[in-house]
């Protein structure tokens, strides 16, 4: 369930504009993930984890629950940092055009915006957190 989403959101993003190369996934710290090499500016998909409702049993037991999926954006820009926050304003609304809705067909549930942060600006680097919710449901059968 948990990487049908998160390769659901990839193929989403691809091609948004103002990004350079492949949406990869991550799981980890957003600090060692912005020192790994790559082109910029960059997305990564990770899976933030759920949040489980009480207990209910219809017949079997049903988990429901939201999960959270956050899209990092790492850019550079060595001119100045407004320029490189300029350029994630045009990648942070592509992104939302392509994620705010989007419908994973094997669950019938939607993806909605949670909240888009500033996480990290040193020097030239910006990183930014962008959090979606799909609520779902689980069953033990």
């Amino acid at each position: 369930m948990i990487q049908e989403i998160i390769d659901a959101i990839k193929t989403a993003l691809e091609a948004t504009p103002g990004v350079v190369g492949d949406i990869e996934q991550y799981a980890g710290d957003i600090a060692e993930l912005v020192k790994k090499p790559r082109r910029l500016p960059v997305l990564w998909v990770i899976y933030n984890g759920a949040d489980f409702e009480g207990r209910k049993v219809v017949d079997n037991v049903l988990a429901r629950h939201t999960m959270q999926f956050t899209v990092v954006l790492i850019a550079k820009n060595h001119r100045s940092r407004a320029d490189g926050a300029e350029a994630c304003h045009t990648v942070i609304e592509a992104v939302r055009t392509r994620l705010i809705g989007l419908v994973i067909a094997e669950f019938g549930a939607e993806l909605w915006p949670v909240r888009e942060s500033l996480i990290d600006a040193t020097g030239p680097l910006l990183v930014y957190g962008l959090t979606y919710r799909l609520k779902a449901d689980y069953s033990a059968s």
